[in-house]
């Protein structure tokens, strides 16, 4: 009896003492701190001539540093890091998001090799449509996926380029986390393609310049020095097929045999992308800019121009439309899906096949002051709906719901902070 019952005492002070150990190791790791929810973003886009893709990304991080700036975003809580290789690059200014260049390769080599092993320990954003394959398997990961031109208009990219893209767009779309997309008709495009995806797309719209810096002013000197005429119609964006600067030269040619109205072309190449073998007419219709900054100066062709001809045969968003509408620039563009959801009822719509179309909507607007007063009008309503700041606050929501997910899984991905 006597030595069950020391048995019994025994059992009893182990189970305690037991306790205890359990009750001191919880209050150990009550006290230490929690680490901060890691976000890496691949700034491959950073070290690339500035066009939607490289814009987006780089208003991204102008917005979340302001939010830390701020402590909407609680820096204990949540860290923001842009990963970079080596070479050249052009950052911009930001105080709180460090900007860090990891690892010895470049190109392709850098996003597939390096970045998935510099970023395996947070989660990984990539906002130009592509992720390393590796991704999945090291941790999680979000990507933007701003449009399919590899498989919608496959001649327009040179043999490299589609078979590179029609490789890594599909993986990130299959295994990223989540994606992201700038448009309903973008994700109807994606979810036409890879109908698995569907819970795991959400379309965050692209931002416009402020409305409050955009009003209409008088033609500056520095515009009439760049050697534009007074009254011209503007086009703007990479010089491919895809966007139809053809279709856009060829209106202009039939405008100008009424009226004298040039098309002031603003535009750049595209890598990956086969050169457009464009004809222009003899005559004076067209007239290409010698060179041009991309702010103050395109700022004033905006604001200037009879209207932006943007007869486009497909976008992900179509940025040089809400950028248009944002400086008081009445808009024509084609009548499509993704347009009318940009546009609404401030713009007029084409048929960006029929060049005779395009030319019709441009001279019934030159014609009509009052429309061009009505369009003006409308397209700072509308370029209102959308801004950098919306766009970077919903793109984080994204990122903060996957890394709660990964938290509820039991990840060490601390979860919560406030936007």
């Amino acid at each position: 009896m006597e030595l069950e019952r020391l048995r019994g005492d025994s059992h009893w002070l182990y189970t305690v003492a037991s306790i205890g150990r359990w009750l001191s190791i919880c209050r150990r790791e009550k006290q230490r701190p929690k680490r901060p929810a890691q976000i890496y973003v691949n700034g491959r886009f950073l070290q690339q001539p500035v066009t939607g893709i490289q814009r987006y990304g780089r208003e991204l991080l102008r917005v979340w540093d302001g939010l830390i700036e701020r402590r909407e975003i609680n820096p204990n809580q949540l860290k923001i890091t842009v990963l970079v290789p080596r070479g050249k690059l052009d950052p911009p200014r930001l105080r709180h998001i460090e900007i860090a260049r990891v690892g010895r390769l470049r190109g392709q080599l850098w996003t597939q090799l390096e970045l998935p092993v510099c970023s395996k320990d947070g989660l990984l954003f990539s906002p130009d449509n592509l992720q390393p394959l590796m991704s999945p398997y090291l941790g999680k990961s979000v990507v933007t996926v701003h449009d399919l031109t590899f498989r919608l208009f496959p001649r327009a990219h040179t043999t490299a380029f589609r078979i590179l893209y029609g490789l890594l767009i599909p993986s990130a779309i299959r295994n990223a986390s989540a994606l992201v997309t700038p448009s309903e008709a973008e994700k109807a495009n994606l979810l036409g393609h890879y109908p698995k995806a569907k819970d795991r797309i959400s379309v965050v719209h692209l931002g416009s310049p402020p409305i409050e810096a955009s009003a209409p002013r008088r033609r500056p000197l520095r515009q009439a020095q760049m050697g534009s005429p007074e009254r011209y119609i503007l086009w703007v964006g990479s010089l491919i097929s895809r966007k139809n600067p053809q279709g856009a030269i060829d209106a202009a040619a039939i405008v100008n045999q009424e009226i004298h109205l040039p098309l002031v072309i603003v535009g750049t190449g595209h890598r990956g992308m086969k050169s457009t073998r464009i004809k222009l007419p003899a005559s004076d219709s067209v007239q290409i800019p010698e060179r041009f900054t991309p702010s103050e100066e395109l700022v004033a062709l905006y604001r200037s121009a009879v209207c932006l001809l943007f007869p486009t045969f497909y976008e992900g968003f179509g940025l040089p439309a809400v950028e248009a509408m944002a400086y008081g620039c009445p808009v024509i563009t084609s009548d499509i899906p993704v347009m009318r959801e940009v546009c609404g009822d401030a713009a007029l719509y084409c048929n960006p096949n029929r060049p005779e179309d395009i030319a019709d909507k441009v001279k019934l607007l030159a014609a009509n002051a009052e429309m061009q007063i009505q369009l003006r009008a409308r397209g700072l309503r509308r370029a209102a709906q959308f801004s950098w700041e919306r766009c970077a606050r919903e793109t984080l929501q994204v990122l903060q719901k996957v890394i709660r997910e990964d938290d509820a899984e039991g990840s060490e991905l601390a979860p919560t902070f406030s936007t």
